[in-house]
């Protein structure tokens, strides 16, 4: 899937509630089985819930990988999920019953925005506005949404986010220097290994601060550019095949010794399909990211430089090593305003919070499923 399509369903289903409609005891009994849970009667449809799942694992696994190592994280990421699809929903009935209006100027401008992640192609080519608007489309097929449905998606979520500007943000207050430069040597101590700087936390205050803490780790350490070609060989795979695949990846060393271009030649013959369209691309990684064979040549190589063949548990891989960035020191000026913005953000979320958890209390809630495998049919 490329980036354009995980964009479009990380932003129309993770946060967006399904639209409501009556559920009457008959019905209910009939569709039971097609839902996860009842909010105020509304019901939130299984087939969103796994979308949302889906999409929340690949958010996780580009960003913070280490987490779903953890013994219980898939099940954390279900529940997480089915809470933010109840509390979305909940959002969504409060901003009705404030009446909160979206005009068609700002829904037209909420649909542009989700089809303006369509005007590239995976490899980052422009589309003509027919072609964009076609796969926009074949996206929404695909999905099994109808525009109107999907514009009333919009809709809501655009009511949720007015009900965050109009009443939360009036009540969260920015932080206080002290208070960012406090934040921030926790941070900069749980980078370093201190686990005391998590105590008394909440669950969810300490996920935050994980979660940023990693981001400013990845943003100051040591990291390649690399490009790659490969050449499947799994360990499963006979002989023959293992030693074809092989003769292959040092056939283009050879081809690349006599000033051939890797880029196209990993257009042409890498089984990487994702990078293989952007000339092998892989863009910047960190040590931690790939498979320790792959990682100690793309390491060591000088820029410019060029592996010979890795076998790796995929087979076969050429390295390029386009640019490389040494490891920086994490200074408090270079974060400091980013930071500011990032605990008023979570201002913002503790009113949020604070406002759900009060409608919650409100509110009839009932789950369906317990089964909540978003594998399973």
């Amino acid at each position: 899937m490329n980036n354009s399509n995980k964009s479009f369903k990380f932003f129309v289903f993770l946060l967006l509630a399904p639209i409501p409609y009556p559920l009457s005891p008959a019905v209910e009994a009939k569709v039971m089985e097609d839902i996860v849970a009842t909010v105020n009667g509304q019901p939130l449809l299984l087939s969103d819930y796994k979308k949302n799942v889906e999409a929340v694992l690949e958010q996780y696994k580009r960003n913070l990988p280490e987490f779903l190592k953890e013994k219980d994280s898939l099940e954390q990421i279900r529940t997480k999920v089915l809470d933010q699809m109840i509390d979305d929903e909940l959002l969504a009935q409060k901003a009705e019953k404030e009446k909160i209006k979206v005009r068609e100027r700002e829904l037209d401008n909420g649909i542009q925005e989700v089809k303006d992640r369509f005007k590239k192609d995976e490899t980052g080519k422009p589309l003509s506005e027919d072609q964009a608007e076609q796969v926009f489309n074949e996206e929404l097929r695909k999905e099994g949404v109808g525009f109107g449905q999907f514009r009333e998606r919009i809709k809501k979520q655009l009511m949720i986010r007015k009900l965050i500007d109009d009443i939360m943000r009036s009540k969260a207050k920015p932080p206080l220097e002290k208070e960012i430069e406090a934040y921030f040597n926790k941070v900069k101590a749980h980078i370093k290994g201190d686990a005391s700087v998590m105590k008394g936390l909440s669950n969810e205050d300490a996920q935050e601060l994980k979660v940023l803490a990693q981001r400013l780790k990845d943003l100051t350490s040591e990291r390649v550019r690399v490009r790659h070609i490969l050449i499947r060989a799994e360990p499963g795979d006979s002989l023959v095949k293992k030693s074809q695949a092989l003769k292959k990846i040092q056939d283009m060393k050879k081809e690349l010794q006599k000033d051939g271009s890797f880029a196209e030649l990993a257009k042409k013959y890498s089984e990487d399909p994702e990078s293989a369209a952007r000339g092998g691309d892989l863009g910047f990684i960190l040590k931690g990211w790939m498979v320790p064979e792959f990682e100690k040549a793309a390491f060591s190589l000088s820029v410019g430089e060029v592996s010979e063949p890795i076998e790796t548990k995929f087979g076969y891989h050429l390295i390029r090593v386009e640019e490389k960035r040494a490891a920086q020191s994490l200074q408090y000026e270079d974060v400091r305003e980013d930071l500011g913005q990032f605990l008023f953000n979570l201002n913002v979320h503790k009113e949020l919070r604070a406002l759900v958890k009060e409608l919650r209390s409100q509110a009839t809630l009932k789950t369906y499923r317990t089964d909540l495998d978003p594998s399973k049919d």
